[in-house]
């Protein structure tokens, strides 16, 4: 009997399971079992990985993954269309994703270590993120250059076609600019950007370690973005996680069927909210400032390293400061102490001279909204969703 673990948006387990099984078929295997991983929702269209156990006939049971929407794909994509009550979905093999060709340079080890480092032993290559059809992250380890030396890792961005080469480009900018980006260790290759990996530890985790009243001043980040230089106002204007406000709360509606009155009164708050909100002038941002990507020196308390500059652009300086101040308020959103929400009292608090705070607040709460679980398959993340629901009108109490 086939085993399947967790559901895919609005297409049952068992036709999920069928539709599997039709996959596994095409390529002469039988399905055993099957779970899936990081079921993602974005702008109305779900994504995710499956983890598929089959086998041939006579032959050994083997792990395959493959990766699922229900959006539009390129004609020229490879995997299997189907439809399945009444919804289009589309079922690639990793790592053949429609829109990043150079996911499976960066998922082999002989070609990363061929492109990347063709005299160092890579001792390591995992995946750190993987977003289908958007973007993913690897991290891959080599040995030591010298006897008793450390190890070094580097971190391959895997983007859609065209878009590295204008990142090498930024971060080379940003560098030059003052600005502590970590720095691209060769021009890019197939559209795989390699960086160097970046010191410190991420700032969730050293307030997590340090406490609140910890030697990391918020005011830093106002130093770093001033550095951000003007040629960043040249790129696209991307909307900020607080723009997209409409969108998250549809997205919580479906995934909280049952706190669907309350997040549309959310919704109707934060949309009066926003009506003549002073969001200041547009200036070069960051575009998604939140805590795992500052790394801090954990002696000093200092930034040593911004990471995940894909954003930069203009917008609005607030907005990268409701970046942070959302992501920090739902850390250890369960633990004893609400140390995140404390962390993001802080910050707020030291940001507001360089901010109106009722503007500050409602963005921060929208934010907060984007972070809300779009797949609740257990538990865990019907808590999360609760407790982020909960964070997202304790800030709008502030505006």
């Amino acid at each position: 009997m086939v085993k399947m673990t967790g559901g895919f948006g609005p297409i049952s387990i068992s036709e999920l399971t069928g539709l599997l099984s039709q996959v596994a078929a095409h390529q002469a295997q039988q399905l055993q079992h099957a779970v899936l991983h990081d079921v993602q929702y974005r702008a109305g269209h779900y994504y995710a990985i499956a983890e598929v156990h089959a086998h041939p006939p006579d032959g050994p049971t083997r792990k395959i993954y493959y990766g699922l929407t229900t959006a539009n794909v390129p004609a020229e994509a490879h995997g299997h269309h189907a439809t399945v009550a009444g919804t289009n979905i589309f079922v690639w093999q990793h790592p053949t994703d429609p829109l990043l060709p150079g996911l499976g340079l960066a998922a082999t080890p002989t070609q990363v270590q061929r492109h990347f480092a063709p005299n160092r032993e890579l001792t390591g290559l995992h995946t750190v993120i993987y977003r289908p059809m958007n973007r993913a992250v690897f991290q891959a380890q080599f040995a030591p250059r010298y006897p008793a030396g450390l190890s070094e890792t580097l971190f391959l961005k895997v983007l859609r076609a065209g878009e590295a080469q204008p990142l090498y480009t930024l971060h080379w900018l940003l560098a030059s600019a003052g600005v502590p980006v970590v720095e691209p260790v060769t021009p890019p290759v197939a559209d795989v950007l390699a960086l160097a990996g970046g010191h410190g530890m991420p700032l969730g985790e050293y307030t997590r370690m340090e406490g609140v009243k910890n030697r990391f001043d918020p005011l830093e980040l106002v130093d770093i973005l001033d550095r951000f230089p003007p040629q960043v106002m040249q790129l696209p204007h991307r909307p900020s996680w607080a723009d997209r406000h409409h969108e998250f709360i549809r997205a919580a509606q479906v995934a909280m069927p049952h706190q669907h009155d309350r997040l549309q009164r959310l919704g109707a708050r934060l949309e009066r909210a926003h009506q003549g909100l002073a969001l200041g002038p547009l200036v070069p941002t960051h575009g998604d400032l939140y805590e795992a990507h500052i790394l801090i020196d954990p002696v000093t308390g200092r930034v040593r390293h911004v990471l995940d500059v894909d954003g930069a652009g203009p917008g609005y300086r607030v907005d990268d400061f409701a970046c942070l101040i959302g992501h920090l308020a739902v850390l250890g959103h369960h633990d004893p102490t609400p140390w995140g929400w404390q962390a993001a009292m802080r910050t707020f608090n030291r940001l507001t001279p360089h901010a109106n705070p009722k503007t500050l607040a409602v963005r921060a709460a929208a934010v907060v909204v984007s972070l809300i679980p779009s797949y609740q398959p257990d538990d865990e993340a019907r808590s999360r969703g609760e407790a982020y629901l909960d964070r997202a009108e304790a800030l709008l109490q502030l505006a």
